[in-house]
């Protein structure tokens, strides 16, 4: 190696040492303190509702939660889901929107392999979570940002309030967090869509107020019932719809609203879509 340039590589690698080396004294020479921390500041548990706004995506999950996949003892879920199951089997399967071959599996599907199939969804099941009516039962949950005239921003959601009964309400954000007390919440928005379009997000929500909250109806386009992340599809496929757009958007990237028997879209695909931008996000969901 020649002189110069071995004494070129020794003045580089000794250059960082005699920094260290002087950061000390540095900082007791000009009373400046020590130097700053490098500490990452922890993300907030909720996000700021000022960065809302129409036709946004908030989705709460309790800290640290675990979703438990079997109860030992009967529920009162568990109770309303066999009125349900009962209540459809008698029902016309034309009026009750589900497939003969729907139905003959209704027939034979135990709570258990509902609550399996359901409460996991699709994707891992391991950190889905959310506090349903105050019992122990922990899944996904998703909710629609509206900001009224005011400024003053509200949640709309399909919820189940009781016993898996419900239906689709609008609270104010400041009581939804009451509900959620001592959860985090992720906040995001669709991709690439006018203001203009998003508000329609909510407006197609809000036609939907008052009706039930079902979980076996699984066309996400059939406005008969929801659960929470349906509506948020359905509410985005209708604002995209009617020459806002070449084509409706389907938040998921798949068009088809039929999907097969118990193939629901959860909110963890929701929070997960590539046409979801998240704005706060105080974890992996």
């Amino acid at each position: 190696m020649r002189p110069d340039r071995r004494s070129f590589l020794l003045k580089l690698s000794a250059a960082p040492l005699a920094l260290i080396a002087r950061s000390p004294s540095v900082g007791a020479q000009t009373g400046s303190g020590p130097p700053p921390s490098t500490t990452i500041e922890p993300v907030s548990d909720v996000p700021d509702p000022k960065t809302f706004q129409s036709g946004d995506f908030v989705w709460p999950k309790r800290k640290g939660a675990v979703v438990p996949k079997m109860n030992p003892t009967e529920s009162e879920e568990q109770r309303a889901w066999e009125a349900a199951r009962q209540r459809l089997l008698q029902e016309d399967p034309s009026e009750s929107g589900l497939s003969l071959e729907a139905v003959g599996k209704l027939k034979s599907m135990s709570y258990q392999e509902f609550e399996t199939r359901y409460f996991s969804g699709p994707a891992e099941p391991a950190d889905k979570s959310i506090n349903i009516g105050g019992q122990t039962i922990y899944v996904g949950h998703v909710g629609i940002i509206e900001i009224d005239t005011r400024g003053v921003p509200y949640v709309v959601e399909a919820a189940a309030l009781v016993g898996l009964k419900g239906s689709v309400i609008r609270s104010s954000y400041a009581d939804w967090l009451k509900v959620h007390s001592g959860m985090q919440v992720w906040h995001g928005r669709v991709r690439d869509l006018r203001a203009s379009v998003r508000k329609r997000i909510v407006a197609e929500a809000m036609k939907q107020l008052g009706k039930p909250y079902e979980f076996f109806n699984f066309d996400l386009n059939d406005d008969r019932g929801f659960y929470c992340s349906k509506l948020a599809w359905m509410s985005v496929w209708r604002a995209t719809s009617g020459g806002y757009r070449a084509a409706p958007l389907a938040v998921d990237d798949d068009p088809d609203p039929r999907r097969p028997f118990f193939s629901w879209f959860s909110p963890k695909q929701l929070v997960n879509a590539k046409r979801v931008m998240l704005l706060h996000k105080p974890g992996e969901y």
